[in-house]
């Protein structure tokens, strides 16, 4: 989600020595933001043109294509457009090369994510990392193996009726075994912040686990990982729309920026515990 806050800290490049913007400044201040991007196209528009100058943006349209963020460089996404309401800085902070929000800025966001370059993420370096901090036992495991399992090779596969399957590795580093995880279920947008695991199947091995173990540990999930967590840092995000067609996630999003989010200080904060 922190795409959002990219685009809001690119507005420090948006003021020419004139105090015209540009729309070409503005694509080079996001292209700095990215790895690559197929496609980049920027639309600043002010009625009238002088309300910069008292650091008024009445609209910013932002479309881009094929696009790998500076933060998940293993990821590509394969659409990105974003619309701002009007947007109030502190023209003299930006004068300064600082970036300071005199209001909430908000904007309406567009994802659009390929099968493809999620499992190429999947399989990244950066992804496997994260899974190797993962600690977890297994009913029975005494303290003494706390680390004795992990996760690898995760894919996953959008089927019909906005249904996924997430395949990934359970790996025995005791025994140099492997069993094979497979997950597959619907989701649903709960309120707008929490995803919800819809008729979930798991499997460990070949073998189907209990549908009431499986729910009871969706729930639980669900439950954890919400998008309200951001809003301790000044970001209020809410899913609008998600959508899976022709092998693609779309994604809709409503997001709002406080003006002492440390997301504008360029950081991104750990979640709270």
């Amino acid at each position: 989600m922190d795409i959002v806050a990219i685009f809001v800290s690119a507005l420090m490049g948006l003021v020419a020595p004139a105090g015209v913007v540009l729309d070409s400044v503005a694509a080079s201040s996001l292209r700095q933001q990215v790895v690559a991007a197929d496609a980049l196209v920027v639309r600043i528009d002010n009625v009238p043109n002088y309300q910069i100058i008292n650091g008024r943006i009445d609209q910013a349209r932002v479309a881009a294509r094929g696009v790998y963020p500076r933060q998940l460089p293993d990821l590509r996404i394969a659409a990105i457009d974003l619309e701002t309401d009007p947007v109030a800085v502190d023209l003299g902070m930006l004068q300064r090369g600082q970036l300071k929000l005199n209001a909430p800025a908000q904007a309406g966001l567009r994802l659009r994510l390929q099968a493809d370059d999620i499992n190429t993420f999947l399989a990244s370096p950066q992804v496997q990392t994260w899974l190797d901090t993962l600690q977890f036992n297994l009913p029975g495991a005494t303290e003494r193996v706390q680390r004795r399992y992990g996760l690898a090779n995760p894919t996953l596969e959008f089927l019909d009726g906005d249904r996924f399957r997430l395949v990934v590795d359970l790996e025995d580093r005791v025994l140099a075994d492997t069993i094979p995880i497979v997950l597959e279920t619907g989701v649903r947008v709960v309120n707008g912040h929490r995803l919800q695991l819809v008729q979930p199947r798991l499997e460990v091995e070949g073998a189907e686990f209990p549908s009431e173990l499986v729910v009871s540990l969706a729930e639980g999930a669900s439950q954890e990982f919400s998008l309200r967590r951001l809003e301790a840092f000044g970001l209020t995000t809410r899913v609008l729309a998600l959508t899976v067609r022709e092998n693609e996630l779309d994604i809709a999003i409503f997001a709002r920026l406080e003006p002492n989010s440390p997301f504008l200080q360029g950081s991104i904060p750990p979640p709270p515990p």
